[in-house]
């Protein structure tokens, strides 16, 4: 989903100067796009050259649907599920162990191993685009296809060695799809990469998951706007200021979508407990430290109620007591739950967590 950058105020330090760039060259079918301030333009273009490359050779590990010379990846995984593990780099190891334990704290809702369900939505979603194209209604999968593929997913498919760096699907039936985690994981790695380099001040969009280095000259918050599902109708709907690094992550159901039948709209965010795309709200911004749990824990909220996705977001509040942990929700008039204060702004509505009230343009 993509995030809009607010306009930045003038530089106040001399030794300084605002340079952006961005690029559709660095991978995750995306642009990517850098501001930072800098001594110099030699300087900046370090930065961004190494920003790219190293989104590139995470879209690389990545990716699940191209393989790559010398490079094992979770397209390798899948294609030699049922037939023998496969050695990848840590980095795959790790996300794939966060992405574990976060199916289990999610109550199961966020779920890398959904595979098999996802792979027919995509398919039925390509055909359906076609007919949309031809102003034609798309046709939705079955539930007993979708219930068929779902005896397909579970971690008791995926066997990771941790010594030996090797991941194995153990069923042909069974595939992975990191895309609720990838994007969101490797932006916390790049942004790490720069911030260990030297960079001090700098915000990156890779495609709505945004992560911000620093601040800006003279101790000036970043300000990320709230995109509208309209994507152009308005600005935004609310800007945050966050006074540290920060990441900003969005899910929504307004980007990769279909209309099916009776004009409903059909998108790519599926529930695994009722196999359908999840109707809560139009979309769900995650504000936290780590962009890759930012990414996490965008898709489990939308997938959840609005109450318990407050439970959760309050539950790593407290948990995390000196981090700022938060979401913000965005929904039409007809979906606002029962008793939640939301705020109207640019045709839709939207609620806030208690911990960005004071960071926000509109709730403040």
């Amino acid at each position: 989903m993509t995030l809009v950058i607010a306009g930045c105020a003038p530089v106040t330090k001399e030794e300084y100067t605002r340079y952006t760039n961005q690029t559709v060259e660095a991978g995750f079918d995306t642009l990517i796009s850098m501001i930072a301030y800098t001594k110099t333009p030699e300087e900046f273009a370090e930065y961004f050259d190494m920003m790219k490359n190293e989104f590139y050779r995470y879209h690389q590990l990545f990716d699940k649907y191209n393989a790559y010379e010398g490079i094992n990846n979770i397209y390798t995984i899948n294609q030699y599920a049922g037939i023998t593990p496969v050695t990848v780099d840590p980095v795959i190891i790790d996300m794939l162990l966060i992405s574990k334990e976060w199916y289990e704290k999610s109550n199961y809702q966020f779920n890398v191993t959904l595979g098999a369900v996802l792979k027919v939505w995509s398919a039925y979603r390509d055909e359906a685009q076609i007919l949309n194209s031809d102003g034609k209604p798309g046709v939705i999968p079955p539930l007993a296809l979708l219930e068929e593929k779902l005896v397909c997913t579970g971690w008791e498919y995926i066997e990771i060695d941790e010594e030996k760096n090797t991941v194995y699907i153990t069923d042909a039936c069974a595939s992975l799809d990191v895309g609720g985690v990838a994007k969101g994981y490797a932006t916390e790695l790049v942004a790490r990469k720069l911030e260990e380099s030297g960079l001090t001040m700098g915000i990156l969009n890779a495609g709505g998951n945004v992560r911000s280095i620093g601040t800006k000259p003279e101790n000036e918050p970043w300000a990320v706007g709230i995109e509208s599902p309209d994507m152009g109708g308005v600005a935004s709907l609310d800007t945050i200021r966050l006074p540290e690094s920060t990441s900003f992550v969005t899910s929504g159901d307004y980007q990769r979508y279909f209309i099916g039948p009776d004009n409903v709209t059909y998108h790519h965010l599926i529930d695994p407990t009722t196999l359908m795309p999840a109707t809560h709200f139009r979309a769900v911004t995650v504000i936290s430290e780590d962009s890759g749990l930012a990414d996490i824990l965008s898709t489990t909220i939308f997938l959840l109620s609005y109450q318990d996705g407050v439970k959760l977001i309050e539950a790593l509040q407290q948990q995390y007591p000196d981090q700022v942990i938060g979401a913000i929700w965005v929904f039409e008039e007809s979906q606002i739950p029962e008793g939640v204060a939301a705020v109207k702004s640019g045709g839709y509505y939207i609620a806030i967590s208690p911990s960005l009230v004071t960071y926000s343009r509109i709730f403040a």
